[in-house]
């Protein structure tokens, strides 16, 4: 039950950013472009529209369906007990271990070219 919620949620969250986009991109359009420019007005649809279109040509549709696809996984596949579990349950060791294996990972990500060498030399 508590999963169908969140993704009602999701949805009504995911359906509300354009609508409110769309009513921003309409009233500047119909106070500014109409007057200085001569254009005519658009309605809402047209705006939510062009919003989505916007989002389409410079790419940001996709970061927001990225984030919206990982919402849902993470809804659907992590109870919430379990990312903050799983660490305090990890010893000591077990930690270093994680922390190391992330530094070297890290270092060698951005230190390619240097084949091994240490970063700070």
């Amino acid at each position: 039950m508590k999963k169908v919620f969140k993704c009602i949620c999701a949805l009504v969250v995911f359906l509300s950013i354009p609508a409110v986009a769309g009513l921003g991109i309409m009233s500047l359009w119909n106070e500014i472009v109409t007057t200085t420019c001569g254009f005519a007005e658009i309605d809402f649809w047209q705006s939510v529209g062009l919003f989505l279109i916007g989002q389409l040509l410079s790419g940001g549709s996709l970061i927001t369906l990225f984030l919206i696809i990982g919402a849902f996984h993470a809804i659907l596949h992590h109870h919430s007990d379990d990312w903050g579990s799983h660490w305090h349950n990890m010893t000591r060791e077990q930690k270093l271990e994680f922390m190391e294996r992330r530094r070297k990972a890290h270092l060698r990500f951005h230190n390619r070219n240097k084949s091994g060498e240490n970063a700070s030399e």
